[in-house]
């Protein structure tokens, strides 16, 4: 009997590690969302807001003209800024993979729509088409779309660059409190000191 309890009191251990192993991932999901979220953009705002018009336009002529490009912003301004694919030219099975995973996290589209957001962003957004961004004239924005920073590190860059001058090397760049170097290391094919 006593053999029992002991397989019982086993398993119930296991049913509350794998619980708290879901619950983790459950929120792990949820900051993700969170994060993304973060950054929507003056697209999906309410045309109340102010200056969401000039927004609105800026993103447009932040992205090129074409056959996909309205669908792309519309659909995916609902969960992130549309300003995310910027830094991530990827090859069209790496697009492919994106929008499944989207899909797949809650972004709602049709086949139709969903084939033409990949076709425009094969096309306009490959893998050797990330622009160099020069972290001594960079806005924080730029820093932010063009790095994947979080706002408020590229902020830090931004105020770090004006208190104490133009940056030489990524070491320099590594030096900003609050910005984690690992992003910098990441992208570091990205970034231009000129």
């Amino acid at each position: 009997m006593r053999k029992h309890w002991e397989l019982f009191a086993k398993h119930a251990k296991m049913n509350l590690a794998f619980g708290r192993l879901l619950s983790l991932v459950q929120a792990m999901v949820w900051v993700l969302c969170l994060y993304a979220a973060s950054g929507l953009s003056a697209v999906a705002a309410t045309p109340q807001q102010e200056g969401s018009q000039s927004a609105s336009a800026q993103q447009k002529r932040d992205f090129p003209e074409g056959p996909g490009r309205d669908t792309f912003l519309r659909v995916c301004s609902h969960c992130h800024s549309p300003a995310n694919v910027i830094p991530n030219g990827q090859s069209r099975e790496g697009w492919e993979d994106t929008i499944t995973k989207m899909v797949s996290l809650g972004a709602s589209g049709t086949d139709e729509e969903f084939s033409d957001i990949l076709d425009y962003l094969a096309k306009n957004f490959p893998a050797d088409s990330r622009p160099k961004i020069n972290v001594n004239k960079a806005t924080a924005d730029q820093l932010r779309n063009g790095l994947g920073l979080a706002p408020k590190e590229a902020e830090e860059i931004v105020a770090y660059r004006q208190k104490n001058g133009d940056f030489k090397t990524l070491d320099d760049l590594k030096k900003v409190p609050e910005v984690d170097p690992a992003k910098l290391d990441a992208k570091k094919s990205l970034v231009i000191f000129q």
